[in-house]
């Protein structure tokens, strides 16, 4: 057991690692300079769409487009955006907010393409009900466009660095775990060199969208369910000391009355309480802010004199910096991730183009909005020097407690109750799309699949409300690690296929735009 978790602990250190931030980071620039800035110049045009427009329904789908984009945001407004940014500060230093801003400036470029491809290949459900996400794009993507010549060399050139990655790292290993890391490194160099070759497309989209979706549905049940019923039951019993196995049993119930009604309910419930709960969080920081409006110009000038510093990291590494504001980043938005698309694909609308503008919002309100309440609060009452030791929600709690005592970690617990919640409802949602398209390719005939659908769907969601409980009362050291692995995981064969099939989101969006200046 222990040489398993030692690899688990290897490959989680390997996909949040510097590789991964290099793909990551890699393909949202690519996406930028492609659709020439495009979360920059239509901005505005997005905003006043998703808050009018947005809320009608359009076109083939299950729930609004505004809907879609609360359902996304459930999912990614999470323990991260409380614990995960004051991580960040607690390694990077208050600098490393800053990056987290400049990845979330990037990451709207990949989510808006992730909520284009999703809407293109999307198809249904025998209930009728919409499917897309990576796995449609990757297997249907790379049987019917291919990409261009240049879209796979990127692609490629991609894929064979995080292989020559892997192998370095793999070099300081011992063992067996030397002989996984070598092995994964040749698979991923051989996954570079075939995608130079159009014939192998289809066969490669179809073993990265299987890929895909065992990662995805994996890390359902971990990153997207038993590790946020436990911070809520730790949460609870801190602040109201309330047995976890109470509330547990609670969030089990309040979860099984949303998922059971599936995405159209998800998406009602997702519209309630997302601006709600954001809402209560902006209105508990202000109050910080307000409390300490005489620091916060400091405040901020620290932050962007830290990004290229470092001063606040032992030895001033300013690689620390970068790193861990960019890891935070990407963990608290997701983009990149591959989940938008699940949600986005069921919006009902009439272009690809309409909804990915509606998409790109996600990691501006995620990171450029929420984590800058949490990041800004933690600075500008300079908790994160005041309490060194303190890491992660207690770091948070702390700032809050400085202006209104133990009333602001009553607060910080409220607000990691609403944002665990809201992301166990999404990550249902992601996890059984995820899953059905498993049994899909596994029955490989519509008939049986049909047949077998409704009763799936309810074994999956009494299988995910059970797993809450379990979260919620069990101990997830190391539960924690491996969905944090399978959740990085994802990202892999998702940004390959946005490489490879950028020539198409290019091509949707200058139709879109010639007609919706």
């Amino acid at each position: 057991m222990g040489g398993i978790m030692d690899f688990v602990n290897w490959l989680d250190g390997e996909v949040w690692g510097p590789p991964m931030i290099v793909l990551l980071l890699g393909t949202g620039l690519l996406l930028t300079i492609v659709l020439k800035g495009i979360q920059f110049r239509r901005l505005g045009w997005s905003i006043r769409y998703t808050l009018f427009e947005g809320r009608k329904k359009t076109g083939e789908g299950d729930i609004t487009p505004f809907q879609a984009l609360m359902a996304t945001i459930s999912g990614t407004v999470g323990i991260g955006n409380i614990a995960g940014v004051a991580t960040a500060i607690h390694f990077g230093g208050p600098g490393a907010l800053f990056w987290m801003w400049v990845t979330a400036l990037v990451g709207m470029a990949t989510r808006y393409s992730e909520g284009l491809l999703g809407v293109a290949f999307r198809s249904k459900l025998p209930d009728g009900t919409m499917i897309g996400g990576t796995f449609n794009f990757l297997e249907r993507g790379f049987s019917e466009v291919k990409g261009t010549g240049i879209s796979r060399v990127i692609a490629s050139i991609m894929t064979i660095l995080f292989a020559i990655f892997i192998a370095k790292d793999g070099l300081g290993l011992s063992g067996g775990l030397k002989i996984l890391a070598f092995i994964i490194a040749v698979l991923f160099a051989i996954l570079g060199l075939a995608l130079l070759k159009e014939e192998f497309l289809p066969s490669i989209g179809k073993i990265l969208a299987v890929l895909f979706a065992l990662f995805a549905a994996i890390a359902a049940f971990g990153i997207g369910n038993m590790t946020q019923s436990n911070s809520v039951a730790a949460a609870i019993k801190e602040a109201f000391s309330i047995p976890v196995w109470v509330t547990g049993l609670a969030l089990a119930v309040l979860t099984f009355i949303v998922v059971i009604g599936g995405i159209k309910r998800i998406g009602e419930v997702a519209e309630m309480l997302v601006p709600f709960m954001a809402i209560i969080y902006f209105l508990f920081a202000v109050g910080v802010w307000i409390k300490f409006a005489g620091q916060i110009p400091s405040a901020i000038a620290t932050i962007i004199k830290d990004a290229f510093t470092g001063k606040a990291v032992a030895g001033g590494a300013i690689g620390q910096v970068i790193i861990w504001g960019v890891k935070r980043g990407l963990f608290s938005n997701e983009a990149g991730l591959g989940t938008a698309t699940l949600a986005h694909a069921a919006a009902k609308t009439d272009h690809p183009s309409r909804q990915a503008h509606v998409a790109m919002l996600g990691p501006f309100i995620d990171t450029l909005i929420i984590c800058s309440l949490t990041g800004i609060s933690i600075v500008v009452t300079g908790a994160y020097a005041k309490y060194p030791d303190l890491n992660g929600a207690p770091l948070t709690q702390a700032a809050f407690a400085e202006a209104f005592g133990q009333i602001g970690k009553i607060m910080v617990a409220i607000g990691i109750v609403l944002f665990a919640y809201s992301t166990i409802l999404a990550w249902s949602f992601y996890g059984r799309q995820n899953v059905m398209y498993l049994a899909k390719w596994i029955t490989q005939d519509p008939n049986k699949f049909a047949n077998l659908y409704p009763k799936l769907h309810l074994v999956y969601n009494l299988l995910f409300v059970i797993f809450i409980y379990i979260g919620a009362v069990k101990p997830l050291e190391d539960v924690w690690n491996f969905s944090d692995m399978m959740n990085g995981l994802m990202a892999i064969p998702n940004l390959i296929g946005l490489i490879v099939l950028y020539p198409i989101i290019k091509q949707y969006t200058e139709e879109f735009i010639s007609k919706n200046p």
